[in-house]
């Protein structure tokens, strides 16, 4: 019937416009959507929000490997980092102080674990733990402590050498071993920061110095964060294993992550809030940040408190001094390493008048205010509050 294959031919028509029609509209729509997109806000460095992805399947992708990443990592095409075996043996130690922390028990005053037959501070064992394992590293190093805040020198042959020995060290180390140990007892996170310097002595240098720093956080999950001086950006490795029991082992780090950038962002971490009530400027800083609707995000542990920076990839993390007080927190040990993190992933520091890796190290108890994050907030902290008040005499 030549009618009805003329309708069948005309329906036929129809639904082919009709299917081109909604493409061609599909397209449109696409390319309408792309414009939208925001752009980047320019940095000094590209933001990169950090990645998820790998840590999901991690465990799963390490099961089957006894490898440490951290020595695959401490490996370059052209050789072994520099200082590879000190790092090496604090990233080690990191292990057991993890065991540590997490066995400890505590009452109102400190965390205790049995060892032998005497109960020690856990702070003290991890001093032990990180001392034991520079000792045994091979290298000629000198080691300071905050909880001792004294110099020991450790020879090629892992014994302590005198301190005529100590102009003749090749590398020098700082150690903060648990940072944050008032609130072990909460459960709350604490950390490990170390800085390692191709240098005699950890007085008369700088942060730009550094051959490489590290934090290590124990909290739901023990993590460690590096930086090297030949290496960009900074690096997270994770404790995985179920033998991570010290019993049957230690477990191992497995890379899970890196951090290339902290953006600007509405998150704060007021440290020293009590300041406030003394120093105006800071009064008038934390009034900013809650009247634009920052989130807050603190919890008195430094560590975790700066390193959440670097997971969120935004945010600033500020202690100014109070007025007629010394500032709380040391160059040396605390805002050296943490600094050297935040900048190597791009962010900045600030003691109120310049970069805390532009400050001389002069004596092991220097102290100094901090200020750490993106750079529009830590330079908002230089303007609003600055250099830090003088000491009353």
């Amino acid at each position: 019937n030549p009618q009805l294959k003329m309708a069948r031919i005309l329906l036929f028509v129809i639904a082919c416009t009709r299917a081109c029609f909604a493409m061609l509209a599909n397209q449109q729509a696409g390319a309408r959507s792309r414009q939208n997109i925001p752009q980047q806000r320019p940095f000094a460095r590209a933001c990169v929000l950090p990645s998820r992805a790998r840590r999901v399947h991690l465990v799963q992708a390490v099961a089957s490997t006894s490898i440490d990443d951290v020595e695959v990592f401490l490996r370059s095409k052209s050789g072994q980092v520099e200082a590879a075996p000190l790092v090496s043996a604090l990233c080690s130690a990191c292990k057991d102080i993890a065991l540590q922390v997490r066995t400890a028990s505590c009452d109102s005053t400190a965390c205790f674990n049995d060892f032998g037959d005497e109960q020690l501070a856990v702070d003290m064992l991890a001093e032990e733990a990180l001392l034991g394992a520079l000792e045994s590293s091979g290298e000629h190093v000198l080691v300071s402590s905050m909880l001792e805040q004294a110099l020991t020198v450790f020879g090629r042959n892992g014994a302590a050498v005198g301190e005529e020995a100590e102009a003749e060290a090749k590398f020098s180390v700082a150690i903060d071993s648990l940072d944050g140990v008032s609130i072990v007892d909460t459960n709350f996170a604490v950390g490990t920061l170390f800085s390692v310097w191709r240098a005699p002595s950890v007085l008369n240098v700088t942060g730009r110095d550094l051959v490489a720093a590290g934090a290590c956080s124990y909290g739901p999950r023990t993590s460690l964060y590096l930086a090297l001086a030949d290496r960009e950006d900074v690096h997270e490795f994770l404790l995985v294993g179920s033998e991570a029991d010290g019993v049957t082992g230690r477990g191992r780090w497995a890379r899970s992550n890196t951090f290339a950038g902290i953006c600007d962002g509405k998150l704060f971490a007021p440290g020293n809030l009590r300041a406030a009530a003394s120093n105006p400027d800071y009064a008038s800083l934390v009034k900013y940040w809650q009247d634009n609707r920052y989130q807050l995000r603190y919890t008195g542990g430094m560590v975790m408190d700066v390193l959440q920076l670097l997971i969120k990839g935004k945010g600033v993390f500020v202690t100014p001094a109070s007025v007629g007080e010394r500032p709380r927190h040391h160059l040396l040990y605390e805002a050296v390493p943490l600094a050297y993190l935040i900048e190597k992933c791009g962010g900045a520091s600030s003691d109120g008048e310049c970069s805390l890796l532009d400050v001389t190290v002069h004596s092991l108890d220097q102290r100094t205010q901090i200020a750490m994050g993106s750079a529009s907030e830590v330079r908002r902290f230089d303007e609003t509050i600055g250099p830090a008040p003088s000491p009353a005499a």
